[in-house]
């Protein structure tokens, strides 16, 4: 049996206008993502995705979402993204952080990339009391 190769896109979803969180769901990116590479490459561009395209990860807090895609199809995803201006009824674009090969790769990548949003997020806090008081609020959120 032939192993199937599948790369992995880590986006970001930024939104125009700030919200706290996102409420997205896996299906509505799907759809969005189907949609605009038809658009772009037509019926035989969606065949060769549709395969092996899935939405792996989505978190709403963070706006971070791992795409799943076959080796061969990823191009035509990645070439897409950019160009992608409405997510269901919200406007917004992704930016692709991060190409992997394997899921644990993308993981370890995004854990690294929120701390270094997280020490930006620090280092602009004047005061040390505010600084720790941010410091406590994130080590107790609790995820829903």
């Amino acid at each position: 049996m032939v192993r199937t190769k599948n790369r992995y896109i880590v986006v970001q979803i930024r939104p125009a206008t700030a919200m706290k969180a996102l409420h997205m769901k896996d299906h509505v990116i799907t759809k969005c993502v189907l949609h605009n590479v038809k658009k772009y490459y037509g019926d035989y561009g969606l065949g060769i995705i549709e395969k092996g395209f899935r939405i792996k990860y989505c978190n709403d807090s963070t706006k971070i979402a791992i795409i799943r895609c076959a080796h061969r199809s990823h191009k035509y995803v990645q070439s897409t993204l950019p160009f992608i201006t409405m997510i269901g009824d919200v406007r917004a674009k992704f930016c692709t952080i991060y190409t992997g090969a394997t899921i644990m790769q993308c993981n370890k990548f995004i854990i690294k990339h929120q701390q270094q949003v997280l020490d930006r997020m620090v280092g602009n806090i004047a005061s040390a009391k505010e600084r720790n008081d941010f410091i406590k609020r994130v080590m107790e959120f609790e995820i829903e």
